[in-house]
């Protein structure tokens, strides 16, 4: 048995089924976030920036160029793109509701948690092609500039993007379980937390300050650290400025990590936008 949604053909029944119904959200969400104008303004005004660093690095030091533009790409290209995810990702099931698609799609053929899981597949892939799209133009930037576009940089582009992905998940969790504007404060909330997580655990481990004087800080600390994912694995900016190597098994273990949490945040929506009231 099959039916459509929106033009495309939907297996009802079968052993491929579950993963046809997903693959036929995660194509009709990539292709309508695609076309929307946010999308695209945040894309345009990123590779302005991108290409505006050739100007920027004129004001650095003649063996400096190079590296201020290799900096800047490594600071904008992922929080652009993270960004974008937020945008789109806090209001991927609240445009659903308004425009009344899942009272027609979800009581048949398509479970709730496919749905989900589609439309959360479908923007990582546009935000994919996004990040590909800026690191081809900083590449053009950084050639112009002399510099080297060598294996490290992959590398962070790489831990970067999972980022991307963990961010978008706990986006997506939050637009299951609220309003956009509340979903998008609390996704940057923890953005912004898990950038300086590694802030809090110093402040955790000093002899004097808030943590260590009151019981109640060292308790709150201690929650954040346990449901706050630490972002600061994914960014080696660092250690591509100082020349450090990143070895395959911290790369390894940084996608393990963010891959995981990435899968804890879909699963609690899941489970969130199972139970939730849509009438």
């Amino acid at each position: 048995m099959k039916t459509k949604w929106q033009g495309i053909e939907l297996k009802v029944h079968g052993p491929r089924a579950s993963l046809g119904r997903v693959s036929a959200v995660m194509s009709n969400t990539l292709r309508e976030t695609g076309r929307t104008r946010a999308f695209y303004g945040v894309l345009i005004v990123a590779m302005l920036l991108l290409f505006g660093s050739v100007i920027l690095s004129d004001l650095a030091l003649v063996n400096q160029k190079a590296r201020l533009v290799q900096d800047f790409g490594l600071f904008t290209i992922p929080l652009v793109t993270i960004l974008t995810g937020v945008l789109l990702g806090v209001v991927l099931l609240q445009k659903e509701i308004e425009k009344k698609t899942l009272y027609a799609i979800l009581p048949k053929p398509i479970r709730r948690g496919e749905f989900l899981l589609g439309k959360y597949l479908g923007l990582c892939t546009l935000l994919l092609l996004e990040m590909l799209v800026l690191a081809l133009c900083w590449f053009a930037v950084l050639a112009l500039r002399g510099g080297e576009i060598s294996a490290p940089i992959f590398s962070a582009l790489l831990l970067s993007y999972v980022e991307v992905m963990l961010i978008t998940a706990i986006a997506t969790f939050f637009s299951s379980l609220s309003s956009p504007l509340l979903s998008g404060i609390l996704t940057l909330g923890m953005f912004i937390i898990g950038r300086i997580s590694y802030i809090i655990v110093d402040l955790m481990n000093a002899s004097k300050g808030v943590f260590a004087e009151v019981a109640a800080m060292r308790w709150l600390g201690r929650g954040i650290m346990v449901v706050v994912p630490d972002l600061s694995a994914f960014n080696i900016s660092d250690e591509l400025l100082l020349g450090w190597p990143v070895t395959p098994e911290y790369l390894l273990h940084s996608i393990g990590y963010g891959l995981s949490y990435s899968a804890i945040f879909l699963v609690l929506g899941l489970l969130v936008f199972e139970r939730r009231d849509l009438t």
